[in-house]
């Protein structure tokens, strides 16, 4: 009788240690997708994060050439729809790439940087100018294109001829 109740308890332990490594294989799988979830949301910002630097500095950069009277600014005020507000799509109305000559740090990895600089219309006295300074305003947009991530940084630029 001792023989058949060491085979019992043979077959439990057998089905004992089959039941932990079930659940220890579950553990490590669940383990294994909680990591892979959190890689992705970490490419994800950092992509986000360059995306928001370039445009930011692209936007510095469009800045300086306007400052170095290096572009040309649109001599009348932008009427269509589009040009209410930024939608972002590249390819729209007045969108143009950022040039070969901007800094190299404005071309990190993937990203593709595009600019639109609208009128807006005039002031006699836009802030930080002397009061009797007539300017131009323009509006001053960059998309950055980086993965799926979009960013569009918008500017208010007051161009003050004295």
């Amino acid at each position: 009788m001792s023989n058949r109740s060491e085979r019992r308890q043979r077959g439990a332990a057998l089905l004992v240690s089959l039941v932990f490594l079930l659940l220890m294989s579950l553990a490590a799988v669940a383990g294994v997708r909680s990591a892979t979830s959190q890689e992705r949301m970490v490419a994800n910002l950092q992509q986000r994060n360059l995306g928001f630097q370039s445009a930011e500095a692209g936007l510095r950069w469009l800045e300086q050439q306007i400052r170095q009277n290096a572009l040309r600014l649109p001599a009348k005020r932008c009427e269509q729809p589009i040009c209410v507000a930024a939608t972002g799509h590249a390819l729209s109305v007045g969108w143009k790439a950022l040039p070969a000559i901007a800094p190299e740090q404005l071309h990190n990895g993937n990203v593709q940087l595009w600019y639109r600089i609208e009128r807006i219309g005039t002031s006699t006295i836009p802030r930080r100018v002397a009061v009797s300074s007539p300017s131009t305003l323009y509006r001053l947009s960059v998309l950055s294109l980086n993965g799926n991530s979009r960013t569009v940084l918008e500017a208010t630029y007051a161009h003050t001829r004295l």
